[in-house]
This record gives C-alpha cells, structure tokens and sequence, in this order.
C-alpha cells in the first residue's frame, strides 16, 4: 500500500527534539562545570607547586634577626614588607612553634585568627609528592587556602614557623571577578558552538529516523482501523525496517486467523444446519411410532408393533452415535484428548476387528479379508484410537460397497521404521470432486443419509494426534483406499 508524503515536522520528530535539546543543555552544563572548576584548580596547583619554597627562600632572609631564640620584630616586619611589595598577592605570617601567631603583614592589616592550625602545615613539610594542601586563612576563619610553609630553626632547635598564604583576599576578589568572566564569555561561546554543531548533526539523525517510522506508524494505525490489506513497503534491510517486516508478519498471521475463524463460524453454521436436519430425522421418527403406539396401541397388531419398537429402536442408536461423534470430534479438535502411545501387535489388532465386521459384513455379502506382512514389528501408538480409526473406515467401506464386493486390510513393513496400514475396498469409489472433502468435518456424500458427516473428521484427527497422516485414493466406480502409517516400537 502507498503512504501519503509525511509532514516534515510531525508530532513525533517534535517530541524527540524538544527531549534530545533539554538533553544536549544538561550535558553542555555539565561540561562547562567540569571544565571551569577543572581550570580553577589546576591554576591552584600551579600557584602552590611555583611558590612551594618561597617560605624556605624566606628563612635565609629572617636568619640574620633571630639569635639566642629571640625574633627582632621591626626586623623581620621590614623583610616581610618588603615581601609583601614584590609580591603583594601574598599574606606573610610568623608562627611560634604552637602554632600562635607572632607576627603578620597582611592587606587592611585584618586578622581575625590569633593562631593557625599545624595539621596541615606539618603535613606539607612532609609531603614528598607535593599534593595540594589547604591550611586556614587568618583573615576569614573557616576558610582555607594554599600556603607554603617553612620551619624556623635555630642550633637545631625549632623556634617557629613562616605560613604564607599564596592567594590573598585581594587576589582571590580579582581572580572570582576574572573567572566570572571567563566563564560568562566560555558558556556563550562552548554553548553556541556546541549546540549549533550537535543540534544540527542531531536533528538531522532524528528527523530521518522519525521520516521512517512515519510509514511504520501510519501502517499499524490503518490496520487498526480495520484496513486488514495494509502493508508496509519494506526498501532496504535495517533495523527500522525489520519493524516494518515484523509488523507485516503479524498483520499476515492476523488475517490468516481472522480468515480460519471465518472459515470455523461458517463451518459452526453448517453444523448447526446439518445436525439440527440429521437430529430431526430420527427423532421425528422416534415421535412418530411412539405417538402411534400411544394412540393405536390396541388397534395395532403385535407384529406391527415390534416393528414400530424396532424403527424406535433403531432412531435411538443413530441418534446416540452422532452424539457420541460430535462430542469425541469437538475434545479431539479442543485438543482435550492426548493420545496414551505403548508397545501392541497391530496385526492382532487386525485380525480381531476383521473377524468382529465378518459377522457383519457376510450378512450383506461383502467379504473382509486381511494381508499381513511377516514379522510385523510392534507399534508404538494409542490402541483404543487406532482401534476407533480401523472400526471407522471399515464401517465407511461397509456403506459404500454392495453384495460380491470385497475389503481388504493390508499390513506392510517396507520402511523399517513405520508400518503401513492399509483399508481398501471395491465399492463404488468416490468422485475426484469430492476427494478434497472427504476428511472435512460435517462432510457427507449426497447419497449418504446415514452418515452423521464425522467419522472420517474423527479418523483425520486420531492419526494426526500419532504424528502421522492419512491419505486416500479412489476412482469412481471401482474402489477406495484409505492409508496411514505408525511408528514401530523401540527395542529395549
């Protein structure tokens, strides 16, 4: 079937969009997050690692004003200045070996902490792999910032600490203000180039995935519709199209069954027709003769009445033997009977339904005889089925032939495997019109008004449950034959 041009922008191409941009954002932010804060302290590192020693350099400087374990303050104050002027992002402090603080050259002179934390200064001076160390800010408790640290040592004896701090109040205001605008100034342009390159790439990836689906889409929802000739046309072999093949093996499967319910309701219909006709006959006779006898009864001679008992009679067992029919055909097709398989001789199986249907059959004339094999090996099947399929097509050759004709059941062994099994007669054959029919259910000759239509149905099925099949063969005039084949036992 042809679909119409789809639209260039569907429902579904939106949708995907609107969801694959929110996406986009999210990760962009992420980045610019992960890449800004990896700047940030990779410029932290950098500071540390390049003023790691200016507090040891420092303690060459302040050696000259410490003697007998007394620190010259105005000194030292001066060499901290002067510090504090070459470099001034700097905030300089002398600790005594408490870690109290002494002296300092600080911005604004704000000095909030009255001693600092050694934890972390003793863990720098042991530090062989320089890792980044935060020790407390003096000027904003609570605080920590990088420093470089030295030991104040006088004839072997530590008389102090030098903590630096390498970024002071001052540079860390500047250095937020200039980050804020490098980041403001990366976001627009990390945004603008990455979602213009991956919303471009993207939205087209989507627009065609989505120009796929449009036809797989308007497919299924004709097909819901009830358009049950929808296909989808399939161009190339990629995984949206396997949806499309896959949709076309549902809808292939769908409408096959659709058709067999069809097919099953029609065939529900004829049985109702056939069954409530076929019912009718016996139980109107049954009505019949039983309301004369009612009526008449003495009036009518016995003679006559044993032959009204006798046509009751006999409506009755045609009337029980397609209940019985329907019945078994309705568990055989509900797939309620499983067939019990076991080892048994079909030939004496044979032997003695022939000899049942002897008494029968010499009655109307017809002969049944029996050619059977040497060495028939045992058959692995359900006795009681195959016995119903043997005592079926007997009876259905029985009804087609007439006086002089003859029934022959064969047994042969040629497949090592399976045993042939064999019912032909001579009667008057079927017409190759009607040997297509002859196993479907409610079939029956024209002729045949005895026949409830099912026993060949019934015969069908049973073989079927025995993984095996049934066939026939007829020519007008002449005769027909039924074969079928069971698998041979296992030897154990």
């Amino acid at each position: 079937m042809q679909f119409a041009k789809p639209k260039i922008f569907n429902r579904l191409y939106l949708q995907v969009s609107a969801i694959f941009l929110l996406v986009l954002f999210f990760f962009t932010a992420i980045v610019l997050y992960v890449s800004v804060e990896s700047a940030r302290k990779y410029s932290i590192e950098v500071n540390q690692q390049l003023n790691r020693e200016l507090a040891e350099n420092t303690i060459s400087m302040l050696h000259p004003f410490i003697k007998d374990g007394t620190i010259s303050e105005d000194g030292v104050k001066d060499i901290m200045h002067s510090m504090m002027v070459i470099n001034p992002i700097v905030e300089v402090y002398l600790l005594n070996p408490e870690g109290k603080i002494l002296q300092y050259v600080a911005p604004d002179k704000v000095v909030k902490l009255e001693e600092v934390n050694l934890a972390p200064v003793k863990s720098f001076l042991d530090d062989p792999a320089h890792s980044i160390i935060y020790g407390d800010d003096p000027r904003n408790p609570g605080e920590h910032k990088i420093f470089s640290a030295a030991r104040v040592m006088e004839n072997d004896q530590l008389t102090g600490y030098i903590y630096i701090v390498l970024a002071s109040q001052k540079y860390v205001s500047a250095s937020q203000a200039l980050l804020g605008s490098y980041i403001l100034g990366l976001s627009i342009r990390s945004i603008i180039t990455i979602l213009i390159i991956s919303a471009l790439i993207g939205l087209l990836a989507i627009w065609v995935i989505t120009n796929k689906l449009n036809p797989i889409i308007k497919g299924i929802n004709e097909f819901r519709d009830g358009h049950l000739d929808t296909r989808i046309d399939i161009k190339s072999d990629g995984e949206l199209d396997r949806i499309g093949l896959v949709f076309n093996e549902m809808a292939d499967t769908i409408e096959h069954n659709i058709q067999e319910l069809k097919g099953v309701d029609n065939l529900r219909r004829e049985l109702i027709s056939n069954v409530s006709h076929d019912l009718r006959t016996p139980v109107a006779s049954i009505q019949g003769y039983a309301e004369t006898l009612l009526l008449k009864k003495d009036t009518i001679q016995p003679k006559e009445q044993e032959k009204y008992l006798e046509v009751i009679y006999n409506s009755c067992g045609r009337l029980k033997k397609m209940v019985e029919d329907l019945f078994e055909l309705s568990k055989l097709q509900a797939q309620q009977v499983k067939p019990h398989t076991e080892p048994f001789s079909i030939a004496e199986l044979v032997h003695d339904i022939a000899s049942k249907y002897r008494i029968i059959s010499q009655k109307e004339g017809i002969s049944i005889n029996t050619v059977i094999a040497k060495d028939v090996p045992l058959v692995e099947a359900d006795i009681s089925m195959i016995d119903r399929v043997l005592q079926n097509l007997i009876d259905n050759a029985v009804k087609f032939c007439h006086k002089g004709d003859t029934i022959n059941i064969e047994i042969d062994t040629k497949n090592p495997q399976k045993v042939e099994v064999r019912v032909a007669d001579s009667g008057q054959g079927i017409k190759q019109e009607d040997l297509e029919n002859v196993f479907q259910r409610y079939y029956k000759a024209h002729d045949d008004h005895q026949s409830t239509g099912l026993g060949l149905a019934i015969v069908k099925k049973m073989v079927e449950l025995h993984n095996s099949t049934i066939q026939v063969f007829s020519q007008f005039g002449k005769g027909t034959t039924f074969v079928f084949e069971l698998p041979t036992a296992k030897r154990t």
